[in-house]
């Protein structure tokens, strides 16, 4: 039996998946059932759900682990085929962190002898993450290096400018790669490739693949990626039974490295199509204007009038444009709508729109929170002071160590207010990053003798380090158990501190092999990594359960925040700005020609760029939509931030007529 749940957001496949799967546990047992979800947190709720003492082995991956899984199981079968043959006895697999920022360290060697890259403006581990997302991509689609190679320059067409700076993007992406081949460490890109190449093609393993597994399930079958899809299709072809969810209303997933069409075209034919029509989560108005704003810009049909658009707000300036929709938000909070069922979306979110928003809410006693703000390890204080005290313990590095870390460290682990604590910065710098004596100073009265108690211990701590040789990891626990735990970290300060343990553990394994850098000097550019904005730099964003806040979001940020299953109201703003229309193409990487949907047309033009941007914004609305259940407000002012006249065709798509808007008087 094959069989595809298809239905909309909140139709009960995934319930119809588990239940499907408590079935087969209760008569057949778990362990030749292999479940496919779409991400950690999907992972991590499915085995939630389920009854551990009754099942036996869960086999719940997501692609991604499933292959890291399966590579660390037979790496003798791949390795032999590698240049060199046996060398490990298992690779390293690399993580985000730090295939960006070797990455970036190749395209800064680049640049200090080349001037190739100075008309794109990004930065270094700006163009590192283009070049990564290409060799990610062609692996999820399963092109070859070659292949890749071959669509980039097409794509550049006769620019050659654009073939220049692209062919030395092809060598830096040629280099990284014998890079980790050669030393047995695997990123995501060629993690894939190696499965698909070495293990997918051996009929050995196949057979064993048969053995293993009599029962598949695959949840959110729109989200896989080609490669996926490849392994699926197998399965399915030889498992006893499977059984797949469909959503056909998640275009936006093509954007995202998934491919519905594909997965549509490929598995449909092969299985019975049960529908599910009704949604318990999501409006059906909602989806229905959806449905109708596609046909708007595609069909040239008239926007039809369902009442889902609650209000229009028009104004001249931006300004009065915030403080209306302000108005309207209060009015829904005087009704008893609780704060975070409010979403604010805006295409970009400026200073201006935020610092508004929060000013006039936060006066009426309620708060905002910014999706978009991203958080970075330096802004937290226990893991920005595992950073500056790992800098203060180790001079000989002669790293950057700003005032303000040093400040607010000292705040943090002697518990200074902020003027005493700026008095001892200014101090410490004076005596190049040494903590100087107290009493030469005079300065026990200044910042009271408890303080300096704790001054003295931690001066005493630092020269008793200063003399040791710790490896980063093991410095990191030292300080967080010796200096930081007596502190009452909050779960966000230990997480982050976690994170900042385990990212240079696997830092120094990946990065020992790179002959750029010497052994010793591996803890300085683990900080360094840190601090210029690579991947690394970032901690990830918990929705904060004890309090309830009106949400303000870009369209991603919204769609893909793990916390946010649906709202009742919706808020557009910004709707004829042109940044609803922005480009999927960046400067060396565009996952259209990537897809296979691009061996139709084989070209790049500015009418395939447009098409191409109509059809993200329009999946994007059509998902937003999707997690809503009780209406909608557009807000649009005549004149942007800067007092510029806006002109974006999304307010004249949603202008077309819907006779649930009532405009402003």
């Amino acid at each position: 039996m094959k069989t595809i749940y298809s239905g909309p957001t909140g139709s009960g496949k995934t319930t119809q998946l588990l239940n499907k799967y408590k079935e087969i546990g209760s008569t057949q047992g778990t362990d030749g059932c292999l479940v496919l979800v779409k991400n950690a947190a999907s992972k991590m709720d499915w085995r939630k759900k389920v009854d551990l003492e009754t099942m036996g082995m869960l086999n719940v991956y997501t692609y991604f682990s499933f292959v890291q899984s399966e590579i660390s199981a037979y790496w003798p079968w791949i390795e032999i085929k590698l240049p060199g043959g046996y060398t490990t006895i298992d690779p390293t697999f690399m993580n985000v962190e730090t295939s960006h920022y070797l990455m970036s360290k190749y395209v800064e060697k680049n640049r200090q002898y080349k001037d190739i890259f100075d008309y794109i403006s990004a930065t270094s581990a700006q163009i590192a993450v283009q070049l990564i997302d290409n060799l990610n991509q062609a692996a999820m689609n399963n092109l070859s290096l070659e292949e890749l190679e071959k669509r980039l320059l097409i794509w550049a067409a006769d620019d050659q400018e654009k073939i220049v700076v692209l062919n030395e993007a092809i060598a830096i992406m040629k280099t990284f790669r014998k890079f980790c081949i050669d030393n047995r460490i695997l990123d995501y890109s060629l993690m894939v490739d190696l499965y698909n190449q070495e293990l997918l093609t051996n009929k050995e393993y196949l057979q064993q693949l048969r053995d293993r597994f009599q029962y598949l399930l695959v949840d959110n079958l729109e989200k896989t990626v080609p490669s996926a899809q490849k392994l699926i299709l197998f399965l399915l072809k030889n498992c006893q039974e499977s059984y797949l969810t469909y959503n056909p209303e998640e275009g936006i997933n093509k954007f995202f490295g998934g491919n519905a069409e594909l997965a549509q075209e490929v598995f449909f034919p092969l299985c019975e199509i049960k529908e599910l029509e009704e949604s318990y989560t999501s409006s059906k108005v909602a989806r229905q204007l959806a449905s109708s704003i596609y046909q708007t810009v595609f069909e040239n049909k008239e926007l039809s009038g369902n009442g889902f658009i609650k209000k229009e707000i028009n104004s001249e300036l931006r300004g009065d444009m915030l403080l209306d929709t302000v108005k309207e938000i209060l009015i829904l909070l005087e009704q008893g709508v609780d704060p975070d069922q409010i979403a604010i979306i805006a295409p970009l979110i400026d200073k201006v729109m935020e610092f508004t928003l929060e000013r006039y809410l936060r006066a009426e006693g309620y708060s905002v929170i910014n999706l978009t703000r991203s958080k970075r390890l330096v802004d937290i204080p226990f893991s920005q002071a595992l950073m500056t005290l790992t800098l203060l313990a180790n001079p000989a590095w002669s790293a950057q160590l700003t005032y303000s870390s040093l400040q607010q460290t000292l705040s943090l682990v002697l518990k200074l207010d902020p003027i005493r604590s700026a008095t001892l910065t200014d101090e410490i710098f004076k005596n190049n990053l040494q903590l100087p004596d107290l009493d030469q100073l005079k300065f026990r009265s200044k910042i009271g003798f408890d303080n300096s108690a704790k001054y003295d211990y931690l001066q005493e701590w630092l020269r008793e380090k200063q003399t040791q040789d710790l490896e980063l990891e093991h410095f990191f626990q030292l300080v967080f158990a010796e200096l930081l735990s007596p502190l009452t970290p909050s779960q966000e300060d230990i997480l982050a501190c976690r994170q900042m343990i385990d990212s240079v553990t696997k830092f120094k394994k990946v990065v020992k092999n790179f002959k750029d850098i010497p052994e010793e000097e591996l803890g300085r550019h683990f900080i360094d990594m840190i601090y210029n904005g690579t991947l690394a730099a970032e901690v990830l964003y918990n929705y904060p359960e004890e309090e309830q806040k009106i949400v303000l979001s870009t369209p991603y940020k919204f769609l893909f925040s793990p916390d946010i299953d649906q709202v009742k109201y919706l808020f557009w703003l910004d709707i004829s700005s042109e940044n609803w229309f922005r480009s999927i193409a960046k400067e060396l990487f565009n996952p259209y020609i990537l897809s296979p949907q691009w061996k139709k047309k084989n070209n790049w033009d500015d009418q395939t760029d447009q098409q191409l941007r109509k059809e993200q914004l329009i999946a994007n609305l059509q998902s937003i939509l999707s997690k809503a259940t009780d209406g909608l407000y557009l807000a649009d002012s005549y004149l942007n931030s800067r007092g510029w006249e806006q002109e974006g065709q999304l307010y004249e798509w949603l202008q077309a007529g819907d006779q649930g808007v009532k405009s402003n008087d």
